[in-house]
């Protein structure tokens, strides 16, 4: 909002410099964001707030600047339309009705629609006076008559519009929705087609205006214009913010419809504009004032205890301050005791409702800087526990390698995908009392749920995925829901790669106990011989293997699904340092012939066991199948790495320790040396 420094001091009398007034107006809330020099006048920018659309003009300033610096309200009189009298406003409304009619069709959309004609006009410029705080604000100047309807709408907050009277058809206004089809060409020049949920001002045959947005173009006043009809009306926010945003049409009428006007302003400033048209432009009021309305604004009541604004603000203040700082406000008083004020809130306050209002309206006008900080009030840092720090490392850890975290219901289906169970032999448990059939069971997986996830992003064109759920799922319990936290992975990737990620999250949170591999089968979710039951100390962490058929997957997924909460209580964040081997490491490179149902994990179990002493490191790289293996064997190659802390092992040494690892092989699994 834009205010000339020189037009302010018109309604109240301050002996401040712009610079000193910009600091008084800050501290009670309207923020002065900018001070510019307009010729002999200053532009203050004013930050007002949402909640404050009665300061949309320059009247509401002035009365927020009474209350800053003190002082009077000088608002300007204007001289009514008609005289004061049921005779005279029977004559009156008679006489206008000879010259128009106005009827509106929603109410709830317009509350109240004023009009006044005025004849004889002499269109040409505005007074130097009126163009000079025009340009001071960033108005352009137009004529006379669109002049003063800018003039006062900066000044009262209420949007106006004149129209040309001797072009509106059948001398009809009809506030009502538009029609399909229709159209209109405002003022700026655009085409704008309309539909129903549109307001507009119509006459006898057409829309004339967007209600609350902007005039029509072919009834603005121009030069030739000698009769205008003169609109001042009250419009419903939401609907000119619904049809401005539509239209893409932005005014300064509908920037202030949208925050609300005063419904007691539009009397006022219609005849406010009458009155400067006649002295700016001529011509003579018709005797009449049209004003239809749905309804009279109701006052509202609030109660005010002091015990509670001493209490929220923190320091007292005497009831007189109080009263006093309000009544600065417009705020009436209607009842007071020692204790208790009832305050009538003025019609332009809309935002003041609760006696929390009336709080906070003394204490800004009090002065913020006047009420005593507290620093008492102390500010600790939370420690993470370690389930989340679990959490959040496993989650960096995914999605630095391109995983993409999904969030998934925890209530599902019954179908036999959400029935799957990795975790008992109990089925889920069902809701007595679902209010969708699709939402009647606790999963038991995370699993199936990923899945759907993927098939909605292949039917919309993303065939591959990555991603991973960290979530809740419920077993059934003795009385109550055994609750497991899950991590699930699910990626369009190869078995070894899916295996590697696993080592990857042990790796990285310090987990030292082994992770083995046992066979296992589920061939509705997982393929069979590709598929393992992931084992940490004898407890069973999880689940792993390519995707089953079944799915009806071009390429099956490879699918993970581990116990967080094992995960959690395994993860050891200790950092052990040890000096870097003096030594040089011998590598020995075996391929073992051994049956096809021998698992890598019983190869480890048996190497480890032979406890040789400088034995380092076991590498799996490779299986074999083909021509040169025996029906129902396997190849399968892996690298020993011998290193000693205090001395370079020595051929033989290393030869030993071979031979010992070959010979409890075969006696363990019946492994043979492979020799081609």
């Amino acid at each position: 909002m834009k205010i000339s420094f020189n037009w302010l001091k018109e309604y109240v009398y301050f002996p401040l410099t712009p610079q000193e007034l910009s600091v008084r107006l800050t501290n009670v809330g309207l923020v002065v964001a900018d001070i510019k020099q307009v010729e002999d006048d200053f532009c203050l920018e004013i930050e007002v707030t949402s909640n404050r659309p009665d300061c949309l003009g320059a009247i509401g300033i002035a009365r927020d600047t009474v209350a800053a610096v003190g002082g009077s309200l000088q608002i300007p009189a204007v001289t009514p339309a008609v005289e004061k009298g049921k005779a005279a406003d029977k004559a009156a409304l008679a006489e206008i009705a000879k010259w128009v009619t106005v009827s509106v069709e929603d109410t709830m959309l317009c509350p109240r629609y004023t009009a006044q004609i005025i004849q004889y006009v002499t269109i040409g410029p505005s007074p130097e006076w009126m163009q000079k705080r025009l340009k001071c604000i960033g108005l352009r100047p137009v004529n006379n008559v669109v002049d003063v309807t800018n003039y006062v709408m900066m000044e009262t907050g209420q949007p106006l519009h004149a129209f040309d009277y001797d072009k509106i058809a059948d001398k009809k206004i009809v506030v009502r929705r538009a029609t399909i089809g229709e159209e209109i060409v405002t003022i700026n020049g655009a085409r704008r087609a309309l539909f129903h949920d549109m307001l507009v001002i119509a006459d006898g045959k057409k829309p004339v205006a967007v209600a609350g947005v902007m005039g029509g173009r072919d009834t603005e006043v121009t030069e030739s214009t000698r009769r205008i009809l003169l609109e001042c009306a009250l419009f419903e926010p939401r609907q000119v913010r619904r049809t401005s945003r539509a239209l893409g049409i932005a005014s300064d009428s509908s920037y202030r419809f949208e925050r609300g006007i005063d419904p007691e302003i539009t009397e006022y400033a219609s005849r406010r504009a009458a009155n400067l048209i006649q002295s700016c432009a001529g011509g003579e009021a018709v005797n009449g004032f049209i004003d239809v309305r749905s309804g009279k604004h109701e006052t509202k009541k609030i109660t005010l205890r002091m015990e509670r604004l001493n209490k929220i603000i923190g320091v007292e203040i005497k009831k007189e301050v109080a009263v006093d700082i309000l009544k600065r406000l417009h705020f009436r008083v209607l009842d007071e005791t020692s204790h208790l004020i009832d305050f009538e809130a003025p019609s332009f306050r809309g935002d003041v409702y609760r006696e929390i209002d009336l709080i906070e309206e003394v204490a800004r006008v009090y002065g913020y800087n006047n009420i005593p900080t507290k620093t008492s009030v102390s500010i600790r840092g939370s420690v993470k526990n370690k389930y989340e720090t679990v959490e959040n490392d496993v989650r960096r850890l995914l999605t630095g390698v391109g995983f993409y975290e999904a969030k998934t219901f925890s209530i599902v289906d019954a179908s036999v995908l959400q029935s799957i169970n990795l975790w008992s032999d109990v089925s889920g448990l069902d809701i007595s009392n679902p209010l969708r059939l699709e939402e009647s069971r606790l999963r038991t997986s995370l699993l199936p749920s990923l899945i759907n996830v993927k098939r909605y992003n292949a039917n919309h064109g993303t065939e591959r995925v990555k991603m991973f759920e960290i979530a809740k799922v419920y077993l059934a319990g003795e009385k109550l829901p055994q609750e497991k936290t899950c991590l699930s992975i699910l990626a369009d990737t190869d078995f070894l790669t899916v295996k590697g990620m696993i080592e990857a999250i042990l790796t990285h949170l310090g987990v030292h106990s082994k992770c083995e591999s046992l066979p296992f089968s589920k061939p509705e979710l997982f393929r069979d011989g590709r598929v393992a039951k992931l084992l940490l100390d004898g407890k069973i962490l999880g689940y792993m293997g390519e995707g089953s058929s079944d799915l009806a997957f071009n390429v099956p997924p490879c699918l993970v699904e581990l116990d967080m909460d094992l995960l959690v209580e395994k993860a050891n964040f200790a950092k052990n340092y040890q000096a870097l081997p003096q030594h040089p490491p011998v590598f020995r490179d075996l391929a073992l012939l051994v049956d096809e149902e021998v698992a890598w994990a019983s190869i480890e179990k048996a190497i480890a066991g032979t406890k040789v002493s400088f034995l380092k490191n076991i590498n799996f790289f490779d299986v074999y199948r083909g021509k040169q293996i025996p029906a129902g064997k396997k190849s399968i190659a892996f690298n020993l790495c011998f290193q000693a802390q205090d001395r370079t092992l020595k051929n033989e040494e290393v030869d030993i320790a071979q031979t010992t690892i070959i010979d409890v092989l075969y006696k363990t699994l019946n492994a043979e040396l492979r020799k081609q």
